[in-house]
């Protein structure tokens, strides 16, 4: 059984005493690492971790950096042959409230859309709390991944209906409100996702050999085998990144 842990952040200082062990253990389960940079220091140490086999790599912004956009930008187009996809980037309205920043948010988020669509390379985006206004920017895209979509159902419809994805987070194990999620989006639309260190679905910190734990939640919830819900989702992911995964 292959998975692909289709988000996280084992660049971050919570892995720096045992990253190796933590990709190991990814690598033995036959999983798959796609590492997310959310700024410069990190999309470097992102392309970093590409010495592993099983680790691919997308590039990004955090919404909440916006001061770095030129020069993420250019390490992405200095980098487009390592790369997988672009982001995170988006919009967060969950910790920016203020009016001139969302629209600054906007302004960054639109340069980064556009080079996705230019380069061809799928976009993950960031929604929190701002779920409306991304789908508002990205609906012409051809893929676009929503990175642990937390938003309502409406907006959901509205994303499926563009055949864009939803990436569910371990968090599903517990939330009711993810679980239900899964129950309104098709199949062929969801791929998962540990966004570690953060969302485990244990106590303590979040790591890609958890992903599991997801899966067989949505294999409750689809009622199939655990095996089936894994060859699903894997081959939704392996389409949602334009067949640029790496095999494990």
């Amino acid at each position: 059984m292959r998975l692909v842990d289709a988000h996280c952040h084992i660049d971050m200082v919570q892995f720096d005493s045992d990253r190796n062990d933590v990709i190991t253990r990814a690598k033995n389960a036959h999983i798959t690492i796609i590492n997310s940079g959310i700024d410069l220091n990190s999309n470097f140490a992102t392309k970093r971790l590409l010495t592993n086999d099983n680790v691919c790599a997308t590039y990004g912004l955090s919404p909440i950096e916006t001061n770095q956009v030129d020069k993420v930008e250019n390490f992405i187009r200095q980098n487009t042959d390592t790369a997988i996809g672009i982001g995170e980037v988006g919009l967060d309205y969950h910790y920016v409230g203020d009016t001139v920043q969302r629209e600054r948010q906007k302004a960054v988020f639109k340069r980064f859309i556009d080079l996705s669509d230019e380069l061809g390379l799928t976009l993950i985006v960031h929604s929190r709390d701002a779920e409306r206004h991304v789908f508002e920017m990205t609906n012409r895209l051809d893929t676009v991944i929503y990175h642990c979509y937390s938003g309502d159902l409406d907006t959901l419809h509205k994303i499926i209906d563009c055949g864009h994805y939803i990436s569910i987070s371990t968090k599903v194990k517990k939330s009711k409100i993810h679980q239900e999620m899964v129950r309104s989006a098709p199949q062929e639309l969801i791929i998962v996702e540990t966004d570690s260190p953060y969302l485990s679905p244990r106590k303590g910190r979040n790591e890609p050999a958890y992903i599991i734990e997801a899966v067989v939640t949505i294999s409750e919830i689809w009622a199939t085998a655990v095996n089936e819900a894994a060859s699903i989702i894997l081959d939704n992911t392996v389409n949602a990144f334009k067949q640029k995964l790496k095999a494990t």
